[in-house]
């Protein structure tokens, strides 16, 4: 889950070339429009296929055999060659008769790995192997940046992406700030890029992303209909300072202000972690009245623990929509109201129809805002017998229902939630 924020504004990035660069290296301008000569007039001369040498079913990962070196020495050739040519030759073969795109090479960079990214990357390569069986796509990747959230290996790693010529560039990002050159780099180069699950501030791509101030009123509002409107409550913060939890924090002051029979007891930090949350209510608990729901950013496992190691009564709460939570709650026989919110894993399949309508020539807006996903009491039992321990819910995004949110927002109407399988 990325950072995210309400109602971006698109500022375009002057990108400035690093002309300390020692030779024979190309800087990034260099790269970029090499790269870019060679996209359209010889979109295969520079990347070959190798099967994937990981654990990863059904995929291939793009080789690009040549150093950077080496395309230094080649580059003043290979531009010349291509713009004394015209750029002559047949048309790339990335779009079939009809317009309908075949044989994409796609590529994931995902800025860190955590159990909610890890569905969101089954999800990519589940729905990509599909399309490769199709022939929509030819080849596809993931690639996880090393070390802990670094935006600067990222941005490394995204600029030898850009190397394996990818049609499709997906980025998960580290920092939705420090990746915005490289993003317009890969731009510049002609590829279509689509960031997931962050809003970026950039001239070019789609954003495809869930709103994190959506998030606050769907982690509230469920809870304020189970009790009621009326009763104390505890809120439970996310990281507090962090973009998304202001976000989600300012729209759940905002649903508060129009029920005055709720009065806040309290809110504590929970870091969206069921044991940290735990701890942090079994410290106040103590000198709290009796509370009727503790809405907010998840953890709701270790909240109905707390509270049963106080031996009082279980709350209204919000559950983590992962196996282990899910499978907690039905075993529990919690049935209050209690209910589970999060941003949508499976949002990056929403992201590979997006990008593949933009290839296609659709019109689709800058910005992509999808449901989070929710689980109640009434679909709580499919949830269970569909989820591994350590897997997310998702929505079941496809072709037709992306086709369909596409169209909604073009419209200025809502997005509906796809229906369960």
């Amino acid at each position: 889950m990325g950072a995210s924020s309400i109602g971006p504004s698109r500022r375009a990035y002057r990108r400035r070339v690093d002309t300390r660069r020692p030779a024979p290296y190309l800087s990034h301008h260099q790269l970029v429009m090499t790269g870019w000569l060679l996209r359209v007039c010889s979109p295969h001369a520079l990347v070959t296929s190798a099967p994937r040498n990981d654990a990863t079913p059904g995929g291939t990962t793009m080789t690009f055999p040549t150093t950077r070196r080496l395309l230094a020495a080649a580059a003043a050739t290979a531009i010349s060659a291509l713009v004394l040519a015209g750029c002559a030759g047949s048309p790339t073969d990335t779009t079939a008769a009809g317009g309908e795109p075949q044989g994409l090479k796609v590529a994931l960079s995902n800025g860190f790995v955590n159990g909610w990214r890890l569905t969101l990357i089954d999800k990519f390569e589940t729905e990509t192997a599909k399309l490769k069986e199709s022939g929509v796509v030819s080849d596809y990747s993931v690639v996880n940046a090393p070390g802990e959230n670094s935006a600067t290996e990222q941005a490394s790693q995204i600029r030898s992406l850009m190397l394996q010529n990818p049609d499709v560039l997906m980025v998960i990002p580290a920092s939705s700030t420090a990746l915005v050159p490289v993003v317009e780099e890969a731009c510049a180069a002609g590829i279509t890029v689509v960031i997931v699950d962050a809003d970026m501030d950039t001239s070019c791509g789609i954003v495809v992303r869930n709103d994190y101030g959506q998030w606050g009123a769907d982690s509230l509002q469920p809870a304020l209909d189970a009790i009621g409107g009326t009763g104390d409550i505890i809120l439970n913060r996310g990281v507090i300072g962090s973009q998304p939890d202001e976000a989600f924090y300012a729209r759940q002051q905002e649903i508060l202000a129009d029920y005055p029979d709720v009065k806040v007891a309290a809110e504590v930090n929970g870091f969206c972690d069921a044991a940290t949350a735990q701890k942090e209510i079994v410290a106040i608990l103590g000198s709290m009245p009796p509370i009727a729901a503790v809405p907010g950013c998840i953890g709701g496992m270790g909240v109905v623990q707390a509270f049963q190691s106080a031996g009082r009564d279980i709350p209204v709460v919000v559950f983590d929509t992962d196996g282990k939570s899910l499978s907690f709650w039905k075993e529990s026989g919690i049935d209050n109201g209690s209910f589970a919110a999060l941003t949508d894993p499976g949002q990056i399949v929403a992201a590979l129809y997006a990008a593949i309508a933009k290839l296609r020539g659709d019109e689709v807006p800058d910005e992509v805002v999808l449901p989070l996903v929710q689980v109640t009491q009434e679909n709580l039992d499919y949830w269970v017998e569909t989820l591994g321990t350590d897997e997310y819910a998702a929505n079941a995004w496809d072709e037709e229902t992306t086709d369909a949110a596409i169209a909604a927002l073009l419209a200025g109407d809502d997005v509906a939630v796809p229906a369960l399988p």
